[in-house]
């Protein structure tokens, strides 16, 4: 029997180049990807496509989401198909390695629990995916083929005129680091080109396009990230198309300044802020509730933890902008969830809402009456008429003693937030370096700073606790040294004791000395039940003595006695026997 021959080390490279140079052609092809029809609630593989018509006879879909791979982006999707919504999820990727093999292995796949998928059938939802490099994005029509094939036209015909876009930068740096490791050590030493500007400017200019005609229009930023539309304004307009120009060759796309520029302005976008992000969405490895597999004593990760969220004004009553110091943290479901409620319309975003979104502690995910609350809290602390007095508010079921309450914010959280790094650690103007119980429901904080050598109340906080919440206002200093007036800017640190103040109402609920509120839902109509008359019992003629009436209910319960009242057992009465003839 022959021994089969190995393939020789020249058939091998052969082989391999062919395989090579099938996937360039493939690569060059087209920019864009997008799914095919298929059964509505069920993910979509995306396939290559580059006929624009079949595309444009796509339905227009609910809410389109612009953004990264995996990170917030598919969290809103999916959460936005289980609110029962049609969903387009374009995914703006970083532009593909030059080695064909590296692209080829580049590709990004998700995956959905069969749970999720039978969510997103019962609510009708579906949820659609497509997507393209950031530099197929930013490269102008014409240059790789006609107009129709390049990617941006692709883009903007797959979307068909959405009533919501959502965009977020969530997930670019984990995507550089993906396209990192698929290039080889020359091309990393090599390369001018920063990945992460490249797909934030390649999502700037998907919004663009898809937020043409668009009324609902949501921005999910960092905090700090991009607070003022006027930033850049020193560069090109355009917002770098010189400098893109001139890295792919020739006149780059028009690229806006920032998402609120690419959606049309920042009046009638909704912007919604977060801190530091904790948790992951289903096709990362991460979104395990248990930390290191299974242990003795598991640890559930924080993702499934701290679930409750407290949503503020980032620019309102106290004026200030939230700094991306960290101090902050946003879990990235509740991050999700309200931006899938605005881009559907289920909450109203008003006229340009600026807010900033905290998490804290709490297994259960708001429902939809505590999110319309929190909403409609933030919507009215922006538009206080106190002029930035007000800083904080929490409400309660209530408050079994208000004095235990504001001791424990003098003596226990107000300490503790003070010698903490970021307030310790001022050195320069005035700081936070008192807390003082005032009255059995009030607690001052007070800021002092150095004037001419000598320590003056520059201005306070003041926490008032009562029996259905508690609230925090900005108080005047001394009058005598010219702290009379209260400042209409925020006091250094003032932003940190705000947010810290959230942190005080979730611990507050958690040791008893507050009782969480409860949104009282609508109640529904008790169903009429309808109780048949019942069917008269014909009297029975009987000759003789018929017995009396209630005769028959005659008994020990009729005698008085009670269920459990103990009987005589183990004895039998006997009858007498009857009387004999012979006595008389």
């Amino acid at each position: 029997m022959a021994r089969p021959t190995r393939p020789s080390l020249a058939s091998l490279a052969g082989l391999l180049a062919l395989l090579l140079l099938l996937a360039a052609a493939a690569l060059d092809g087209v920019g864009a990807f997008a799914p095919p029809a298929g059964v509505a609630g069920r993910h979509r593989t995306p396939t290559p496509s580059s006929s624009t018509s079949t595309l444009a006879a796509a339905s227009s879909p609910d809410v389109v989401v612009i953004s990264p791979p995996g990170g917030i982006g598919e969290l809103a999707s999916v959460s936005a198909a289980k609110l029962g919504g049609s969903v387009k999820w374009f995914v703006v990727s970083a532009p593909a390695p030059t080695n064909a093999a590296a692209a080829a292995s580049a590709g990004t796949a998700v995956s959905l629990t069969a749970e999720t998928l039978a969510a997103i059938e019962a609510a009708g939802g579906s949820m659609e995916l497509a997507g393209a490099a950031a530099d197929a994005l930013l490269t102008p029509p014409g240059e790789k083929g006609s107009g129709d094939d390049d990617a941006l036209n692709a883009m903007a015909a797959w979307c068909s005129r959405p009533k919501g876009v959502i965009a977020t930068y969530d997930g670019a740096a984990e995507e550089k680091k993906r396209a990192d490791r698929a290039k080889t050590a020359e091309q990393r030493e090599n390369s001018n080109l920063n990945e992460e500007e490249t797909i934030k400017s390649g999502i700037r200019v998907a919004v663009q396009e898809a937020a043409r005609g668009t009324a609902r229009r949501v921005a999910v930023l960092g905090a700090g990230e991009e607070t003022s539309a006027g930033e850049g304004e020193e560069a090109t307009s355009g917002g770098g198309g010189g400098l893109f120009g001139a890295l792919f060759g020739g006149d780059a796309v028009q690229i806006p300044n920032s998402l609120a520029e690419a959606m049309g302005g920042a009046r009638g976008t909704a912007v919604v802020r977060h801190g530091e992000l904790f948790g992951a969405p289903e096709s990362s490895p991460e979104s395990s509730p248990f930390m290191g597999g299974p242990r003795r004593d598991p640890v559930v990760r924080d993702m499934y933890t701290l679930r409750s969220v407290r949503i503020d004004p980032t620019v309102s009553a106290s004026g200030n902008v939230l700094s991306g110091d960290g101090a902050s943290k946003s879990n990235r479901l509740t991050v999700a969830e309200a931006a899938s409620r605005l881009g559907m319309g289920h909450i109203d975003g008003g006229d340009g809402m600026d807010v900033a979104l905290s998490s804290f502690a709490g297994t259960e995910s708001p429902t939809d009456e505590e999110w319309s609350a929190e909403f409609q809290r933030a919507t009215e602390a922006r538009s206080n008429p106190a002029g930035g007095a007000r800083l904080f508010s929490a409400d309660f079921a209530s408050v079994p003693s208000t004095k235990r309450l504001a001791e424990w914010l003098a003596t226990k959280w107000a300490p503790a937030i003070l010698r903490s790094y970021d307030i310790a650690g001022t050195r320069v103007g005035a700081r936070p370096v008192c807390a003082v119980q005032s009255s059995d429901t009030t607690v001052e904080i007070v800021w002092q700073q150095l004037v001419d050598f000598t320590s003056v109340t520059s201005g306070k906080m003041i926490i008032e606790v009562s029996e259905m919440g508690m609230a925090a206002t900005r108080g005047a200093g001394d009058v005598a040294r010219g702290f009379g007036r209260v400042s209409s800017t925020p006091l250094p640190g003032e932003d940190l004791l705000v947010r810290r103040l959230g942190d005080a109402a979730s611990q507050a609920v958690e040791k008893g000395l507050a009782v969480k509120p409860r949104l009282t839902k609508k109640a529904a109509k008790a169903p009429v039940v309808v109780v048949a008359a019942p069917e008269p019992v014909a009297a029975a003629a009987s000759s003789g003595n018929a017995p009396a009436a209630g005769a028959a209910d005659s008994g020990p319960r009729g005698a008085g006695a009670r269920r459990s009242s103990e009987r005589s057992r183990g004895s039998r009465r006997r009858k007498s026997p009857p009387p004999t003839g012979g006595e008389s």
